[in-house]
């Protein structure tokens, strides 16, 4: 796959600009300070200005991203209603690993087979067993992680923190053999229906869920939450409660992009 880097960044704030700004508002508070008699030194107002807006600036510029992210999730999953074929270019230089469920974005033929590094009855130790060597010599821009239900119920992790733990042990290995690719780890689709009833295990995705995301909020991992669109599309399951059909997989692919932070 011949990699390329044609997407320019939607959105974002040079260095410059902010810079331009956190001088400016520094240099009122000094004034402000001075006008107001207060006695520190010149220096110590600097400094504590400095400290005040390092904190404002950090927190500003989270929230931003975080109101950014939710308006590009709201146009990635207009956009998969309005112009479906725009979303699966954005994959040209991605992988996906995982199960069965994965296996339906080749299998609708969205993505090439080579994109898609998944089988029936997979689980998150595949990606360490049998495709490591396959993502460092494809070296992608992206990889997408799709596992989770097979991971459930085959009983190797039977506590929540233990799976989170596997994973975090198999998004390192992809770090490690494929440096430049980063990595998103998908929430597991839970179960609807009927399919909630085939293992007792699956009514525990919630917490493996939860596991799974206080483990990448604690590594700096990328995270993609797909409860919204499993629960806004439970009538694109497939009969079994455990598949998807087809038009899900629009939704999903949408989803996913917009955890993408373009460069």
């Amino acid at each position: 796959m011949q990699r390329t880097r044609t997407h320019q960044k939607a959105y974002g704030f040079g260095k410059r600009q902010i810079a331009l700004v956190v001088g400016a508002i520094t240099l009122m508070i000094i004034i402000l300070l001075a006008l107001a008699g207060n006695k520190v030194s010149l220096g110590e107002e600097k400094s504590q200005g400095l400290e005040y807006l390092d904190m404002l600036e950090d927190r500003d510029i989270g929230e931003i991203k975080g109101k950014l992210k939710e308006i590009k999730a709201k146009r990635n999953l207009e956009m998969a209603d309005s112009n479906e074929e725009a979303i699966w270019p954005e994959f040209e230089d991605s992988l996906i690993l995982g199960d069965s469920r994965a296996v339906g974005f080749s299998y609708y033929e969205f993505l090439s087979e080579e994109q898609v590094l998944a089988k029936g009855g997979g689980i998150i130790t595949d990606v360490s067993n049998e495709y490591l060597e396959q993502v460092k010599q494809i070296n992608p821009e992206r990889v997408f992680l799709c596992f989770g239900l097979n991971d459930m119920g085959i009983g190797f992790w039977p506590q929540p923190q233990d799976y989170a733990e596997e994973c975090r042990k198999q998004i390192q290995a992809l770090n490690q053999a494929s440096p430049d690719t980063e990595v998103y780890i998908n929430s597991i689709l839970p179960p609807v229906g009927v399919g909630l009833d085939a293992d007792p295990n699956y009514k525990n995705y919630g917490e493996y869920n939860a596991a799974i995301q206080e483990m990448c909020e604690t590594e700096g991992f990328h995270y993609v939450d797909n409860s919204e669109i499993s629960e806004a599309h439970q009538d694109l399951y497939q009969p079994d409660g455990l598949h998807m059909q087809t038009d899900f997989y629009k939704y999903w692919a949408a989803n996913m992009l917009a955890e993408v932070d373009e460069e």
